[in-house]
């Protein structure tokens, strides 16, 4: 087994040893951001379009002194390379720094950077093969939600009564529409088109959701970028959701609405198409 490891403010540790001070702001406030990095066959995937986002997030949460996305980069490719990870993942975690506890954001801060590598078990065939039940709940979120911050309270809050309720993902609905799930994006197919949220402040634009797309755009399928209801997500003839873990998934149920996922050509041909890109876009 590949040892775990951690990378935090430029030296390399043990993850189980690794530490951040008590007053680090992302510790008191939540006041940090975040990526999760696939790792397959040895080779990170998307990192390059993974530190893009972490640094349009740090622009816009007027972050100062943040470590550059080409810092982060050697960082990770050092991690990758003393762990020997064939299949997991690696965590990023950048927050304001460390100082006295304010709301105020501090003077010459100085972020903590904390990494980590670690094996990882992604969905196994059953699941990408007959899909997984989901349950709705409210999007009590605030309206940055295309900033990917670790502030992630609401989404633990519903991930855990979708796990009480037996389901794997919580889709969540807003007052405009369907939004995305706690740690997904959501899809529904009507008549071979395909329906999701618009990037935008009320959903997290995922990298896997941007590549998804233009693949569907590829094999020329139909996207429509809005809002779906909720009778509309129960109407559509296939649902699924994306993310950097998960990949493509089916949905074969949404509370007490089943789907005949033996029936679904468009997400399996997404499912396929993505196969493809990730073995033809790892990292060398």
């Amino acid at each position: 087994m590949s040892q775990a490891l951690a990378y935090v403010n430029g030296d390399f540790v043990e993850l189980e040893k690794a530490k951040i001070d008590a007053l680090d702001r992302g510790f008191i406030f939540g006041d940090g951001l975040y990526e999760v990095v696939a790792i397959f066959g040895g080779k990170m995937y998307q990192l390059d379009e993974h530190l893009q986002r972490y640094w349009d997030g740090a622009q816009e949460m007027m972050f100062e002194n943040t470590p550059r996305p080409e810092d982060l980069k050697k960082a990770a490719r050092e991690l990758l390379q003393k762990t020997g990870i064939g299949e997991g993942i690696i965590y990023l975690e950048v927050t304001r720094g460390t100082a006295p506890r304010s709301h105020r954001f501090p003077q010459e801060p100085e972020p903590n950077v904390f990494m980590f590598a670690k094996e990882a078990q992604f969905p196994d065939g059953e699941k990408r093969t007959k899909g997984v039940k989901t349950i709705l709940v409210p999007d009590e979120r605030w309206n940055r939600c295309h900033v990917k911050s670790i502030n992630l309270l609401p989404n633990c809050f519903y991930k855990e009564k979708a796990k009480r309720a037996g389901a794997y993902e919580a889709i969540q609905v807003h007052r405009l529409g369907i939004t995305e799930g706690t740690s997904t994006n959501i899809y529904g197919v009507k008549d071979g088109v395909i329906y999701t949220a618009p990037a935008g402040p009320r959903i997290l634009k995922g990298i896997t959701r941007t590549t998804v797309l233009e693949l569907a755009e590829q094999q020329g399928i139909e996207v429509v970028e809005k809002f779906m209801t909720t009778g509309e997500l129960l109407s559509c003839d296939e649902v699924f959701l994306t993310s950097t873990t998960n990949k493509v998934l089916p949905i074969n149920q949404v509370d007490q609405v089943t789907f005949p996922v033996d029936q679904y050509r468009v997400t399996f041909t997404l499912q396929e198409e993505l196969e493809k890109h990730i073995i033809e876009n790892r990292e060398d």
